[in-house]
């Protein structure tokens, strides 16, 4: 949509919505929705198949997809970053009858050799194949499991009803202009043991006010105890930490939580980071059935896109390093899980 409206807006017959589009030579598109079965795409036929994120997307969904090109023999296009060498695209990957195009980072002009250096330097030699270099690999670590993701996405918003007990914790990922989302999780502590998802928030490109206005409108709106923010991650996040301390009703909530400071020394040669602490606490509740959120899309594939490797630093020491293109969901989930977990009694987090 944005490009056609960007290069070719004179070709556009019709106001365009958010999943519909009409040219004027006839040529109709329509965004749907896959989900995990695939179902809001049934019933309708198509000339063209595009299916962005292909990796992600489950078997049986596709399964359900497939049909939509069958009767105008149409083409089938899939674009993805490779997910281990397992489901439709990667068997898609080494079926004779498609026509493969594997794009290299290092091939593309959007991104600068510093950056892939870089990246190349901070990320495990397997997630950087993967990321980077859109590498089927077998050895590919998955943070959370398909099993995880059913047992503890199961909530119906919809259909849920909000108890009054309790206390709310949110959880943000800030955004920046140039693709990042912004997101608003909020987590409703009935007791230790059970905790539930009450809201989900996500909007794209954002200016800095946006983001601080964002995290007091819901911060507000749910009446949270605390919120989280990632205050280490740079300017952004530190300005909008510095900022919201001085609202009034803010100060006392704004919870800094940098993904990057050390939590934990377990032995020589080994660290830990807070970042995986929150992402450990976070996948140990829902083992233990104490979590429970949205059986949201949205929800799910950010939970499927967090992976896991082990890096060494420049000193030599071996760090766990969380990796992931479409993190920001789970991002801010965490935090608001881990405020809810620990409650208020970690001082270490407390606002001045």
């Amino acid at each position: 949509h944005e490009y056609i409206q960007a290069k070719a807006k004179n070709e556009i017959s019709k106001p365009a919505t958010l999943n519909f589009l009409e040219l004027k030579n006839g040529s109709k598109i329509l965004c749907r929705p896959v989900g995990d079965t695939g179902d809001g795409m049934r019933g309708y036929s198509a000339t063209m198949l595009i299916l962005d994120e292909a990796a992600f997307i489950p078997n049986r969904a596709w399964e359900a997809i497939e049909p939509v090109i069958s009767v105008t023999k149409g083409r089938t296009i899939l674009l993805s970053t490779p997910q281990g060498k397992r489901g439709f695209f990667y068997k898609a990957s080494i079926n004779p009858n498609y026509n493969k195009e594997q794009v290299s980072a290092r091939d593309c002009p959007r991104h600068t050799k510093k950056y892939l250096d870089q990246k190349q330097a901070e990320l495990s030699p397997i997630a950087f194949a993967t990321e980077y270099l859109g590498e089927f690999l077998d050895d590919y670590n998955r943070k959370f499991s398909d099993d995880w993701i059913k047992k503890v996405c199961h909530i119906d918003e919809k259909e849920q009803i909000i108890p009054k007990i309790g206390k709310n914790y949110g959880g943000f990922d800030l955004a920046r202009m140039g693709g990042d989302s912004f997101t608003s999780e909020i987590l409703k502590r009935i007791n230790p043991k059970n905790i539930i998802q009450i809201d989900h928030f996500t909007r794209r490109l954002l200016l800095t006010t946006e983001n601080e206005n964002l995290i007091m409108e819901y911060t507000r709106k749910w009446d949270c105890t605390q919120s989280g923010i990632d205050a280490g991650a740079g300017t952004l996040g530190v300005s909008i930490y510095d900022h919201l301390m001085l609202v009034s009703d803010m100060k006392r909530r704004i919870i800094a939580m940098n993904n990057r400071s050390i939590s934990i020394n377990q032995e020589d040669g080994k660290q830990r980071l807070f970042n995986e602490d929150m992402h450990d606490n976070l996948r140990a509740m829902g083992e233990r059935g104490e979590l429970h959120l949205y059986n949201n899309d949205e929800v799910k594939a950010s939970f499927r896109s967090v992976r896991w490797d082990l890096v060494k630093d420049a000193h030599g020491l071996h760090k766990v390093r969380i990796t992931g293109r479409d993190t920001h969901v789970v991002e801010g989930i965490k935090r608001a899980a881990e405020l809810a977990l620990h409650d208020t009694s970690l001082s270490l987090w407390a606002a001045g």
